[in-house]
């Protein structure tokens, strides 16, 4: 959803009039979609580290808040919560030049800029970075405890430390990525004091927008390559997928026919 808001109007205007800029209630549209689209890619991600988190504690009660019933509760809590914090680019969006955004608007910009450098990048680290650690030294302790129960002839889980590797590979991606978007979000708020700004100075801003963009486009589609390429357990995964789906075979069952044995039928399969 995030790369088709996100890039499918910029591959449109390659042959047309950018619609973003020819009709205002796309611009809006678009902008609020995306922003939710955005949100929801970087939380979903920051609370399946709360849910590994969950999932490794030595606690009952915690380990507990590790299934599906809460997981479909907490989706739906965050697609509603994000929906209407997010509702502000529906109301002071606007086209100027050829720029769509929170351009005149001081306070507007102001609460834009903090909530999404809050909201969508220290508390989505900070939340990640916490959990890591945390889940480092649940691991650490699991190691022990399983140690002194084998009497020393244990070895190391290495679906753990597969599990950690790609957490803490995910944390170090999502502060890449984000932070150039948090930069520009902080030049946009500063520029939004210069009243009479030219049209020079609006391009230039586009420009930032679009490659600020770009990054962010870069965190939603990661996911799949971080697994791949740091978890041998879900390349193996990945592969048996494929081969169940390409190398399946039909399975014939052949009618049963009478035996004239005292033994009971039988059907081979």
């Amino acid at each position: 959803m995030t790369l088709i808001v996100g890039i499918g109007p910029v591959l449109y205007t390659l042959n047309n009039p950018d619609p973003q800029i020819q009709s205002l209630l796309f611009c809006k549209l678009r902008g609020y979609i995306f922003q939710i689209c955005l949100m929801l890619s970087r939380w979903f991600v920051t609370f399946a580290s709360i849910d590994r988190y969950a999932s490794t504690s030595d606690k009952i009660t915690l380990r507990n808040f590790a299934k599906p019933r809460i997981t479909y509760r907490i989706i739906i809590i965050i697609i509603i919560f994000w929906s209407i914090v997010c509702s502000h680019r529906l109301i002071f969006y606007e086209i100027k030049g050829n720029l769509c955004g929170i351009i005149n608007n001081m306070a507007a910009a102001f609460y834009h800029s903090v909530y999404v450098i809050i909201g969508g990048g220290i508390f989505p680290a900070m939340i990640m970075i916490m959990c890591a650690y945390i889940i480092r030294r649940n691991l650490a302790h699991k190691h022990q405890r399983r140690i002194r129960l084998s009497l020393g002839n244990y070895q190391r889980n290495p679906l753990d430390q597969q599990v950690l590797k790609i957490l803490f590979v995910q944390i170090i991606c999502y502060i890449i990525f984000t932070i150039p978007q948090l930069c520009n979000l902080v030049f946009n708020t500063i520029s939004i004091m210069s009243p009479d700004r030219s049209n020079e100075h609006l391009a230039v801003e586009s420009f930032l927008n679009f490659l600020a963009e770009l990054m962010l486009y870069l965190f939603p589609v990661t996911s799949f390559y971080l697994y791949t390429l740091t978890s041998r357990t879900f390349r193996k995964e990945l592969i048996k997928f494929f081969r169940s789906i390409f190398c399946r075979n039909d399975q014939i069952t052949p009618a049963i026919s009478a035996v004239t044995t005292n033994y009971p039928f039988r059907t081979y399969i």
